[in-house]
């Protein structure tokens, strides 16, 4: 997932986050909070789960967030 903002110096900086995500997606899937990426971290198994939901958050260093939802 990608975010940004324009603003100048920390205050524009963006940091993820997984929130509102069921903590076996959380064990799955690493988020790299600096930036965004989601990487496969366990075994999926489609007969366990058909799909994973998770809510990615994206904060600036004004603590200003959005949210986006990842299937």
């Amino acid at each position: 997932v990608a975010a940004a903002d324009p603003d100048e110096g920390s205050n524009g900086e963006v940091r993820y986050a997984f929130t509102q995500t069921p903590e076996r997606s959380r064990q799955l899937f690493q988020l790299n909070p600096t930036t965004g990426e989601i990487r496969v971290a366990g075994k999926l198994d489609f007969e366990e789960a058909k799909s994973h939901k998770m809510v990615v958050k994206a904060t600036d260093g004004g603590e200003l967030s959005g949210h986006c939802k990842v299937q």
